[in-house]
C-alpha cells in the first residue's frame, strides 16, 4: 500500500529540520558589561593635568600615606563637632563613602601653594547627608574657630569663617582660616566644597603667599565641576 505523497513531504520536512536545529548547539547568553567599580569611576572623574592646561601640574597623593601625618582617617579627630572641617582640611573625606581619591595641583604661578582635591562617592544619600548635616552643623557651630586632637597633638583653627559661595554642583560651602599645628607654624587654608549627586569634591588650598586670593582656587574649582557636570 502506498503512502500519501503528502505524508512523506511532512515527514520529511520535520526530519530535516530536526537535523538542522535540534543538532545545534545554543548560543552561551552575552555576559553583562561590568560595572566600574566606585573607585574606578573617581579615577575617570578627577581633575587632570590637561584638563587645567599649562601653567599645573597634578599628581597622587595619599592623605594616610605620611608617617607624620595629622590623623589617618576622620574618626582619629576628636575634640567637637568642628572635626569635620579638619578632616577635610588634612584630605579626608566626610563620612563613610564608598570610595575616596586624592591629587595635588600645584600652580605654577603660585609658588608654595599646593591645592588638593579630594573625591568621594557615596551609597544613595550618604552625599546629601554628609553635606547637610555633618558639614553644615560644623559650619554653623565653628566659625569663631576651634581645636581639634588626634594622636595626643592638637590643631588651632582660628580665625575660620564661612566665605561666598560658588554657584557650581548641586549644592556647595565654602570656607576659610588660619591652621596652627601644636608647636608649629600657622598656615593659611581656603577650601571649597562641592557636591554633585552622590559625589563630594573637596578642594582646599594651603600655603603661599597667594593664599588670600579667592581666585587662586577658581580654575581647580571650574576644571573639576566640569569633570563632575
Amino acid at each position: 500500500m502506498k503512502r500519501p505523497v503528502a505524508a512523506v513531504s511532512l515527514l520529511t520536512a520535520a526530519v530535516l529540520t530536526c537535523l538542522t536545529s535540534c543538532s545545534a548547539t545554543p548560543r552561551a547568553a552575552a555576559s553583562p558589561a561590568r560595572q566600574q567599580t566606585p573607585a574606578e569611576r573617581l579615577s575617570t572623574l578627577m581633575v587632570t593635568a590637561a584638563d587645567l592646561g599649562t601653567g599645573y601640574s597634578v599628581r597622587s597623593f595619599d592623605p594616610a600615606g605620611g608617617k607624620s601625618v595629622f590623623a589617618r582617617s576622620p574618626w582619629e579627630i576628636t575634640g567637637s563637632v568642628c572635626t569635620p572641617l579638619a578632616a577635610m582640611t588634612h584630605q579626608l573625606p566626610l563620612g563613610r563613602p564608598l570610595a575616596a581619591l586624592s591629587r595635588v595641583v600645584a600652580p605654577r604661578e603660585a609658588p608654595g601653594t599646593r591645592i588638593y582635591v579630594t573625591l568621594a562617592t557615596y551609597a544613595e544619600g550618604g552625599a546629601v547627608t554628609a553635606m547637610d548635616s555633618l558639614l553644615a552643623d560644623a559650619m554653623q557651630s565653628c566659625s569663631l574657630g576651634f581645636t581639634v586632637q588626634a594622636h595626643g597633638k592638637s590643631e588651632q583653627y582660628y580665625p575660620y569663617e564661612p566665605e561666598e559661595t560658588p554657584t557650581v554642583g548641586d549644592e556647595a560651602l565654602a570656607y576659610r582660616g588660619l591652621v596652627t599645628p601644636e608647636s608649629g607654624t600657622p598656615r593659611p587654608v581656603r577650601t571649597t566644597v562641592v557636591r554633585h549627586g552622590d559625589v563630594i569634591a573637596v578642594c582646599t588650598a594651603v600655603g603661599g603667599a597667594r593664599i588670600a586670593s579667592p581666585e587662586l582656587l577658581t580654575p581647580v574649582l571650574a576644571a573639576q565641576d566640569a569633570k563632575l557636570g
